[in-house]
Protein backbone atom coordinates (compact mmCIF):
# COMPACT_ATOMS: atom_id res chain seq x y z
CA UNK A 1 0.00 0.00 0.00
CA UNK A 2 1.48 3.49 -1.12
CA UNK A 3 0.03 6.65 0.85
CA UNK A 4 -0.07 9.72 -1.62
CA UNK A 5 0.53 12.84 0.36
CA UNK A 6 0.68 15.04 -3.25
CA UNK A 7 -0.40 19.07 -2.74
CA UNK A 8 -0.80 20.92 -5.51
CA UNK A 9 -1.98 24.12 -5.67
CA UNK A 10 -2.41 27.37 -8.37
CA UNK A 11 -0.75 29.43 -5.31
CA UNK A 12 1.30 27.99 -2.77
CA UNK A 13 1.36 29.80 0.04
CA UNK A 14 3.75 28.99 3.20
CA UNK A 15 3.28 30.32 6.58
CA UNK A 16 6.60 31.38 8.85
CA UNK A 17 7.16 32.38 12.27
CA UNK A 18 8.20 35.96 12.31
CA UNK A 19 10.87 35.65 14.36
CA UNK A 20 12.21 33.43 11.18
CA UNK A 21 12.13 36.73 8.84
CA UNK A 22 14.69 38.25 11.06
CA UNK A 23 16.92 35.52 11.41
CA UNK A 24 16.61 36.02 7.81
CA UNK A 25 17.32 39.27 7.85
CA UNK A 26 19.86 39.30 10.13
CA UNK A 27 21.92 36.69 7.82
CA UNK A 28 21.60 38.84 4.84
CA UNK A 29 22.82 41.69 6.67
CA UNK A 30 25.82 39.81 7.63
CA UNK A 31 26.84 39.55 3.93
CA UNK A 32 27.71 35.77 4.07
CA UNK A 33 27.18 33.11 1.97
CA UNK A 34 25.12 30.25 3.30
CA UNK A 35 22.77 27.90 2.59
CA UNK A 36 20.28 25.10 4.46
CA UNK A 37 17.45 23.32 4.12
CA UNK A 38 13.65 24.28 4.87
CA UNK A 39 12.01 22.26 7.44
CA UNK A 40 8.25 22.16 7.89
CA UNK A 41 4.70 20.10 6.51
CA UNK A 42 2.38 20.62 3.73
CA UNK A 43 -0.79 20.67 4.00
CA UNK A 44 -3.48 20.95 1.24
CA UNK A 45 -4.20 24.50 2.29
CA UNK A 46 -0.85 26.06 2.92
CA UNK A 47 2.56 24.68 3.70
CA UNK A 48 4.44 25.38 7.28
CA UNK A 49 8.02 26.45 8.03
CA UNK A 50 8.91 25.83 11.71
CA UNK A 51 13.16 25.62 11.36
CA UNK A 52 15.79 26.77 9.07
CA UNK A 53 18.95 24.12 8.84
CA UNK A 54 22.23 25.54 7.92
CA UNK A 55 24.09 23.14 5.97
CA UNK A 56 27.65 22.37 8.10
CA UNK A 57 30.98 22.21 6.15
CA UNK A 58 31.85 19.23 3.92
CA UNK A 59 33.13 15.86 6.07
CA UNK A 60 34.00 13.72 3.87
CA UNK A 61 33.66 10.91 6.59
CA UNK A 62 30.25 11.34 6.99
CA UNK A 63 29.75 11.05 3.28
CA UNK A 64 27.90 7.94 1.82
CA UNK A 65 29.98 5.93 -0.43
CA UNK A 66 27.26 7.12 -3.20
CA UNK A 67 27.58 10.42 -2.31
CA UNK A 68 31.65 10.67 -2.21
CA UNK A 69 31.83 9.40 -5.27
CA UNK A 70 29.11 12.21 -6.53
CA UNK A 71 31.33 14.86 -5.10
CA UNK A 72 34.23 16.46 -7.30
CA UNK A 73 37.71 15.95 -5.98
CA UNK A 74 38.71 19.28 -6.81
CA UNK A 75 40.40 19.92 -2.91
CA UNK A 76 39.38 23.29 -2.92
CA UNK A 77 35.67 22.27 -3.00
CA UNK A 78 36.52 20.05 -0.12
CA UNK A 79 38.19 21.85 2.32
CA UNK A 80 36.28 25.09 2.06
CA UNK A 81 32.17 26.23 2.34
CA UNK A 82 30.99 27.34 -0.62
CA UNK A 83 30.76 31.43 -1.33
CA UNK A 84 28.88 30.96 -4.31
CA UNK A 85 25.60 29.23 -5.77
CA UNK A 86 28.28 27.42 -8.20
CA UNK A 87 30.44 25.89 -5.83
CA UNK A 88 27.98 24.02 -3.54
CA UNK A 89 27.86 20.26 -4.14
CA UNK A 90 24.76 18.28 -4.39
CA UNK A 91 26.17 15.18 -2.47
CA UNK A 92 26.98 17.75 0.66
CA UNK A 93 23.04 19.40 0.55
CA UNK A 94 22.62 15.43 0.32
CA UNK A 95 24.29 14.11 3.15
CA UNK A 96 22.80 17.32 5.24
CA UNK A 97 19.38 15.52 4.29
CA UNK A 98 20.29 12.23 5.12
CA UNK A 99 21.44 13.40 8.85
CA UNK A 100 18.49 15.37 9.54
CA UNK A 101 15.30 13.41 8.62
CA UNK A 102 16.78 11.07 11.15
CA UNK A 103 15.59 13.69 13.90
CA UNK A 104 12.68 14.71 12.09
CA UNK A 105 9.37 13.90 14.05
CA UNK A 106 7.08 12.42 11.79
CA UNK A 107 4.98 14.97 9.77
CA UNK A 108 8.01 17.44 9.82
CA UNK A 109 9.90 16.83 6.95
CA UNK A 110 12.92 19.08 4.76
CA UNK A 111 10.21 21.05 2.44
CA UNK A 112 13.10 22.98 0.57
CA UNK A 113 15.79 24.83 0.88
CA UNK A 114 17.00 28.85 1.87
CA UNK A 115 20.25 30.81 0.10
CA UNK A 116 21.74 33.79 1.47
CA UNK A 117 22.98 35.64 -1.71
CA UNK A 118 23.09 38.40 -3.90
CA UNK A 119 21.07 38.79 -6.52
CA UNK A 120 23.06 38.04 -9.38
CA UNK A 121 24.30 35.10 -7.86
CA UNK A 122 20.70 33.94 -7.42
CA UNK A 123 19.24 34.70 -11.30
CA UNK A 124 21.95 33.50 -13.45
CA UNK A 125 20.11 30.42 -15.79
CA UNK A 126 23.21 28.27 -14.73
CA UNK A 127 22.75 28.82 -10.67
CA UNK A 128 18.56 28.55 -11.23
CA UNK A 129 19.61 25.20 -13.12
CA UNK A 130 22.01 24.12 -10.52
CA UNK A 131 19.31 24.96 -7.57
CA UNK A 132 17.12 22.81 -9.38
CA UNK A 133 19.38 20.09 -9.29
CA UNK A 134 19.97 20.69 -5.65
CA UNK A 135 16.42 20.31 -4.95
CA UNK A 136 15.83 17.13 -6.71
CA UNK A 137 18.71 15.45 -4.57
CA UNK A 138 17.11 16.70 -1.19
CA UNK A 139 13.82 15.46 -2.57
CA UNK A 140 15.45 12.26 -3.50
CA UNK A 141 17.68 11.36 -0.24
CA UNK A 142 14.36 12.55 2.18
CA UNK A 143 12.59 10.09 -0.26
CA UNK A 144 14.39 6.87 0.04
CA UNK A 145 14.17 6.44 3.82
CA UNK A 146 10.76 5.44 3.52
CA UNK A 147 11.34 2.59 1.17
CA UNK A 148 8.45 4.07 -0.93
CA UNK A 149 5.82 3.40 1.58
CA UNK A 150 4.44 7.39 0.91
CA UNK A 151 4.59 9.43 -1.72
CA UNK A 152 5.50 13.13 -0.44
CA UNK A 153 5.24 15.66 -2.74
CA UNK A 154 7.53 16.47 -5.31
CA UNK A 155 7.06 20.59 -4.99
CA UNK A 156 9.64 21.58 -3.26
CA UNK A 157 10.43 25.53 -2.30
CA UNK A 158 13.73 27.75 -2.73
CA UNK A 159 12.98 30.82 -0.40
CA UNK A 160 16.28 33.29 -1.42
CA UNK A 161 17.27 35.82 0.70
CA UNK A 162 19.26 38.56 -1.57
CA UNK A 163 22.69 40.24 0.42
CA UNK A 164 22.24 43.70 -1.41
CA UNK A 165 18.44 44.23 -1.18
CA UNK A 166 17.73 42.36 2.08
CA UNK A 167 14.27 41.67 -0.06
CA UNK A 168 13.03 37.55 0.99
CA UNK A 169 11.25 35.99 -2.12
CA UNK A 170 10.36 31.91 -2.08
CA UNK A 171 9.32 30.32 -5.04
CA UNK A 172 8.25 26.79 -5.46
CA UNK A 173 9.30 23.98 -8.19
CA UNK A 174 8.65 20.64 -9.00
CA UNK A 175 11.57 18.41 -8.69
CA UNK A 176 9.60 15.29 -10.44
CA UNK A 177 11.32 13.94 -13.90
CA UNK A 178 8.25 14.88 -16.11
CA UNK A 179 7.88 18.53 -14.47
CA UNK A 180 8.90 21.64 -16.58
CA UNK A 181 11.57 23.05 -14.87
CA UNK A 182 9.37 26.34 -14.13
CA UNK A 183 9.67 27.92 -10.93
CA UNK A 184 6.44 29.38 -9.50
CA UNK A 185 5.99 32.56 -7.82
CA UNK A 186 5.19 31.60 -3.59
CA UNK A 187 2.94 33.30 -1.48
CA UNK A 188 5.09 33.70 1.79
CA UNK A 189 3.88 34.89 5.13
CA UNK A 190 5.56 35.92 8.25
CA UNK A 191 3.30 36.03 11.52
CA UNK A 192 3.63 35.75 15.20
CA UNK A 193 2.92 32.60 16.38
CA UNK A 194 3.24 31.10 13.06
CA UNK A 195 1.66 27.64 13.76
CA UNK A 196 -0.08 25.58 16.87
CA UNK A 197 0.61 22.37 16.52
CA UNK A 198 -0.60 18.96 18.15
CA UNK A 199 1.73 15.72 18.99
CA UNK A 200 0.75 12.30 18.26
CA UNK A 201 2.67 9.76 20.92
CA UNK A 202 2.72 5.83 20.35
CA UNK A 203 4.22 3.14 21.24
CA UNK A 204 4.89 0.57 18.96
CA UNK A 205 5.58 -3.36 19.44
CA UNK A 206 7.65 -4.83 16.31
CA UNK A 207 8.56 -8.41 15.49
CA UNK A 208 10.64 -9.23 12.31
CA UNK A 209 12.50 -12.56 11.21
CA UNK A 210 14.26 -12.24 8.14
CA UNK A 211 16.10 -15.53 6.90
CA UNK A 212 19.47 -14.44 4.97
CA UNK A 213 20.02 -16.41 1.71
CA UNK A 214 22.92 -17.53 0.98
CA UNK A 215 22.21 -17.07 -3.39
CA UNK A 216 22.48 -13.42 -2.39
CA UNK A 217 25.65 -13.75 0.18
CA UNK A 218 27.32 -10.78 -2.26
CA UNK A 219 25.04 -8.60 -1.54
CA UNK A 220 25.37 -5.79 1.37
CA UNK A 221 24.17 -6.94 4.12
CA UNK A 222 22.48 -3.29 4.40
CA UNK A 223 20.43 -3.30 1.17
CA UNK A 224 19.70 -6.96 1.59
CA UNK A 225 17.32 -6.20 5.17
CA UNK A 226 16.10 -2.99 3.29
CA UNK A 227 14.42 -5.42 0.68
CA UNK A 228 13.13 -7.94 3.64
CA UNK A 229 11.97 -4.52 5.55
CA UNK A 230 10.01 -2.84 2.99
CA UNK A 231 7.58 -5.66 3.00
CA UNK A 232 6.86 -4.81 6.37
CA UNK A 233 6.77 -0.90 5.54
CA UNK A 234 3.75 -1.50 3.44
CA UNK A 235 1.95 -3.94 5.57
CA UNK A 236 1.85 -1.62 8.43
CA UNK A 237 0.68 1.64 5.85
CA UNK A 238 -2.88 -0.17 5.56
CA UNK A 239 -3.22 -0.77 10.07
CA UNK A 240 -5.66 0.33 12.12
CA UNK A 241 -4.50 3.41 13.65
CA UNK A 242 -6.58 4.71 16.89
CA UNK A 243 -6.51 8.14 18.45
CA UNK A 244 -7.60 8.32 22.26
CA UNK A 245 -8.72 4.74 21.47
CA UNK A 246 -11.11 6.16 18.92
CA UNK A 247 -11.64 5.30 15.26
CA UNK A 248 -12.45 8.74 13.78
CA UNK A 249 -12.48 8.91 10.03
CA UNK A 250 -9.84 10.14 7.91
CA UNK A 251 -11.64 13.27 7.09
CA UNK A 252 -12.49 14.08 10.52
CA UNK A 253 -10.36 17.31 12.23
CA UNK A 254 -8.19 15.98 14.54
CA UNK A 255 -9.22 18.37 16.95
CA UNK A 256 -11.90 20.62 15.81
CA UNK A 257 -11.68 22.99 18.66
CA UNK A 258 -8.50 24.00 17.72
CA UNK A 259 -7.51 27.77 17.45
CA UNK A 260 -5.82 28.95 14.30
CA UNK A 261 -3.04 30.65 16.37
CA UNK A 262 -1.16 30.15 19.59
CA UNK A 263 -2.21 32.78 22.41
CA UNK A 264 -0.01 35.68 22.33
CA UNK A 265 1.20 38.27 24.47
CA UNK A 266 0.94 41.65 24.15
CA UNK A 267 4.43 43.44 23.66
CA UNK A 268 6.79 44.00 20.73
CA UNK A 269 6.87 41.71 17.87
CA UNK A 270 8.64 37.98 18.51
CA UNK A 271 7.40 38.43 22.31
CA UNK A 272 4.84 34.57 22.16
CA UNK A 273 3.66 32.76 24.68
CA UNK A 274 4.22 29.38 23.44
CA UNK A 275 1.75 27.00 23.97
CA UNK A 276 2.39 23.48 24.31
CA UNK A 277 1.27 21.21 21.97
CA UNK A 278 -2.36 19.21 22.57
CA UNK A 279 -0.72 15.64 22.99
CA UNK A 280 -2.86 12.40 21.12
CA UNK A 281 -2.22 9.10 22.34
CA UNK A 282 -2.45 6.95 19.36
CA UNK A 283 -2.13 3.24 18.76
CA UNK A 284 -1.35 0.92 15.89
CA UNK A 285 -3.04 -2.62 15.19
CA UNK A 286 -1.75 -4.31 12.74
CA UNK A 287 -1.80 -7.78 12.03
CA UNK A 288 0.57 -8.69 15.01
CA UNK A 289 1.82 -11.27 12.82
CA UNK A 290 6.18 -11.34 13.27
CA UNK A 291 7.53 -10.70 9.48
CA UNK A 292 9.17 -13.45 7.99
CA UNK A 293 10.97 -14.32 4.39
CA UNK A 294 10.61 -18.40 4.94
CA UNK A 295 8.44 -18.94 2.25
CA UNK A 296 9.49 -22.70 0.72
CA UNK A 297 12.70 -24.08 0.92
CA UNK A 298 15.79 -21.88 1.73
CA UNK A 299 19.38 -22.29 1.58
CA UNK A 300 20.49 -19.69 4.39
CA UNK A 301 23.49 -18.30 5.66
CA UNK A 302 21.88 -16.92 8.67
CA UNK A 303 19.53 -15.29 10.37
CA UNK A 304 17.96 -11.74 11.48
CA UNK A 305 15.24 -11.23 13.89
CA UNK A 306 13.87 -7.94 14.83
CA UNK A 307 12.04 -7.21 18.43
CA UNK A 308 11.34 -4.61 20.36
CA UNK A 309 9.38 -1.84 21.75
CA UNK A 310 9.20 1.42 19.88
CA UNK A 311 8.64 5.20 21.11
CA UNK A 312 7.60 7.67 18.68
CA UNK A 313 6.72 11.13 17.74
CA UNK A 314 4.48 13.06 15.15
CA UNK A 315 3.14 16.51 15.13
CA UNK A 316 0.71 18.28 12.61
CA UNK A 317 -0.73 21.53 12.01
CA UNK A 318 -3.38 22.86 14.08
CA UNK A 319 -6.57 22.12 11.48
CA UNK A 320 -5.01 18.92 10.42
CA UNK A 321 -6.96 16.03 9.66
CA UNK A 322 -7.44 12.49 11.39
CA UNK A 323 -5.96 11.48 8.11
CA UNK A 324 -2.90 13.66 7.98
CA UNK A 325 -2.28 12.96 11.62
CA UNK A 326 -2.47 8.65 10.77
CA UNK A 327 0.08 9.83 7.77
CA UNK A 328 2.54 11.46 9.83
CA UNK A 329 2.76 8.68 12.65
CA UNK A 330 3.33 6.17 9.86
CA UNK A 331 5.94 7.96 8.72
CA UNK A 332 7.63 8.55 11.69
CA UNK A 333 7.55 4.72 12.13
CA UNK A 334 8.98 3.86 9.42
CA UNK A 335 11.52 6.39 9.32
CA UNK A 336 12.99 5.20 12.79
CA UNK A 337 12.95 1.88 11.94
CA UNK A 338 14.99 2.11 8.68
CA UNK A 339 17.03 4.78 10.60
CA UNK A 340 18.26 2.55 12.88
CA UNK A 341 19.60 0.12 10.79
CA UNK A 342 21.20 2.71 8.60
CA UNK A 343 22.78 3.76 11.54
CA UNK A 344 24.26 0.29 12.58
CA UNK A 345 25.58 -0.75 9.50
CA UNK A 346 27.22 2.55 9.39
CA UNK A 347 28.61 1.39 13.13
CA UNK A 348 29.87 -2.11 11.32
CA UNK A 349 31.85 -0.37 8.93
CA UNK A 350 34.87 -0.27 11.22
CA UNK A 351 34.08 -3.43 12.87
CA UNK A 352 36.86 -6.52 12.31
CA UNK A 353 36.18 -9.81 10.65
CA UNK A 354 35.27 -12.51 13.46
CA UNK A 355 35.71 -16.11 13.69
CA UNK A 356 34.02 -16.68 17.23
CA UNK A 357 30.99 -19.36 17.00
CA UNK A 358 27.42 -18.46 17.91
CA UNK A 359 26.44 -15.08 18.21
CA UNK A 360 28.24 -11.70 18.24
CA UNK A 361 25.63 -8.94 20.41
CA UNK A 362 25.77 -5.77 19.04
CA UNK A 363 23.27 -2.88 20.08
CA UNK A 364 21.87 -0.17 17.66
CA UNK A 365 21.06 3.15 18.86
CA UNK A 366 18.46 3.96 20.74
CA UNK A 367 15.85 6.78 20.66
CA UNK A 368 16.31 10.08 22.43
CA UNK A 369 13.54 13.23 22.43
CA UNK A 370 14.93 16.83 22.40
CA UNK A 371 12.91 19.47 23.30
CA UNK A 372 13.31 23.21 23.42
CA UNK A 373 16.04 25.14 21.27
CA UNK A 374 13.25 27.69 20.43
CA UNK A 375 11.78 25.17 18.89
CA UNK A 376 7.60 24.09 19.05
CA UNK A 377 8.53 20.89 18.06
CA UNK A 378 10.39 18.29 19.39
CA UNK A 379 13.27 16.82 17.67
CA UNK A 380 14.43 12.97 18.24
CA UNK A 381 18.15 11.59 17.77
CA UNK A 382 19.90 7.99 18.36
CA UNK A 383 22.46 7.50 20.80
CA UNK A 384 24.93 4.39 20.63
CA UNK A 385 25.68 2.57 24.03
CA UNK A 386 28.22 4.95 25.54
CA UNK A 387 26.68 7.57 23.83
CA UNK A 388 25.30 10.41 26.07
CA UNK A 389 22.16 13.22 26.00
CA UNK A 390 25.44 15.70 24.89
CA UNK A 391 26.08 13.83 21.77
CA UNK A 392 22.67 14.32 21.03
CA UNK A 393 22.44 18.05 21.94
CA UNK A 394 26.03 18.29 19.80
CA UNK A 395 24.59 16.82 16.71
CA UNK A 396 21.47 18.74 17.02
CA UNK A 397 23.86 22.19 17.23
CA UNK A 398 25.85 21.01 14.07
CA UNK A 399 23.02 19.60 11.89
CA UNK A 400 20.08 22.01 12.61
CA UNK A 401 21.34 25.18 14.44
CA UNK A 402 19.81 24.62 17.63
CA UNK A 403 21.39 24.59 21.33
CA UNK A 404 19.53 22.12 23.18
CA UNK A 405 20.18 21.56 26.71
CA UNK A 406 21.08 18.31 28.59
CA UNK A 407 18.33 18.37 31.03
CA UNK A 408 15.77 18.47 27.85
CA UNK A 409 17.00 15.55 26.41
CA UNK A 410 14.36 12.78 27.18
CA UNK A 411 16.30 9.47 27.31
CA UNK A 412 13.81 7.26 29.06
CA UNK A 413 11.64 6.14 26.80
CA UNK A 414 13.80 3.64 25.14
CA UNK A 415 16.20 1.73 27.03
CA UNK A 416 18.41 -1.42 26.28
CA UNK A 417 17.93 -4.67 27.38
CA UNK A 418 20.49 -6.50 29.17
CA UNK A 419 23.00 -8.99 27.21
CA UNK A 420 21.79 -11.58 29.65
CA UNK A 421 18.36 -12.23 28.78
CA UNK A 422 19.10 -11.83 25.05
CA UNK A 423 21.59 -14.59 24.87
CA UNK A 424 18.68 -16.45 26.45
CA UNK A 425 16.49 -16.41 23.50
CA UNK A 426 19.02 -16.54 20.99
CA UNK A 427 18.73 -19.97 18.60
CA UNK A 428 21.23 -23.02 19.11
CA UNK A 429 21.82 -26.13 17.50
CA UNK A 430 18.07 -27.01 17.82
CA UNK A 431 15.34 -27.18 15.89
CA UNK A 432 12.98 -24.10 15.81
CA UNK A 433 9.16 -24.02 15.09
CA UNK A 434 7.77 -20.98 13.58
CA UNK A 435 4.43 -20.90 11.43
CA UNK A 436 4.24 -24.50 10.95
CA UNK A 437 7.58 -24.80 9.11
CA UNK A 438 10.79 -26.31 10.82
CA UNK A 439 14.34 -24.67 10.67
CA UNK A 440 17.41 -27.17 11.36
CA UNK A 441 20.41 -25.23 12.57
CA UNK A 442 23.55 -25.65 13.56
CA UNK A 443 26.87 -23.38 14.58
CA UNK A 444 29.68 -22.36 12.43
CA UNK A 445 31.76 -19.21 11.93
CA UNK A 446 30.78 -15.95 11.50
CA UNK A 447 31.45 -14.26 7.78
CA UNK A 448 31.85 -10.80 8.43
CA UNK A 449 29.37 -10.09 5.88
CA UNK A 450 26.68 -11.36 8.29
CA UNK A 451 28.03 -9.85 11.46
CA UNK A 452 25.82 -11.11 14.21
CA UNK A 453 23.33 -8.30 15.48
CA UNK A 454 21.48 -8.80 19.34
CA UNK A 455 19.63 -5.48 20.36
CA UNK A 456 17.71 -4.42 22.91
CA UNK A 457 15.51 -1.30 22.38
CA UNK A 458 12.44 -1.12 24.48
CA UNK A 459 10.20 1.43 26.04
CA UNK A 460 10.27 -0.71 29.73
CA UNK A 461 13.24 -2.45 28.84
CA UNK A 462 11.48 -5.12 27.07
CA UNK A 463 12.48 -6.46 23.73
CA UNK A 464 15.88 -7.39 21.49
CA UNK A 465 17.01 -7.89 18.09
CA UNK A 466 19.50 -10.39 16.97
CA UNK A 467 20.93 -11.71 13.66
CA UNK A 468 21.60 -15.30 14.28
CA UNK A 469 24.86 -16.49 11.66
CA UNK A 470 25.10 -20.49 11.91
CA UNK A 471 26.44 -22.56 9.49
CA UNK A 472 24.62 -23.60 5.84
CA UNK A 473 20.73 -24.67 6.89
CA UNK A 474 17.03 -25.47 4.87
CA UNK A 475 14.23 -23.56 5.50
CA UNK A 476 11.19 -25.35 4.92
Amino acid sequence: MVTKINYNQMVKTIVAEDSLQDKLTSLAKNGAFQIGLLIGQCSPEKDFIAHLAPTPTIDEGDLSSEEDEAVPKSDQIRSKAPDSIAKIVDAVLAQHTRQVVRMLPGGLDIIGIYVVTPQSDFSSSANQSKLRSILGAVHRTASKILLGTVESTAEKCILHVCTQTLKIVCKSQDVSTTAPSIMSTVDLKFQRGGVRWQQLSYKYNINLNFWLPKDKSTQSLYKMVLTYIKPWADSVSSSLILIDSELPDDSDLLDPDAEEKPTKKKGGRGVMELTPPKVFNVEILDSCVPSTNSDGKLESSGSLRLIGALAGLAFVHSKATVGEARAAVLVDLVRSVVSRWEMHCDSLIEEPPSHLIGPIIHEPPRRVFLEGGGLPVSLCDYLFPGDTSADACQSAQELLGVKVRDEHVDDTLETFKEVETIEDVVPGEEEIHEHGSTIRSGPASCPIAYVMLAVAVGIVGLGLSYVTLQGDKMVT
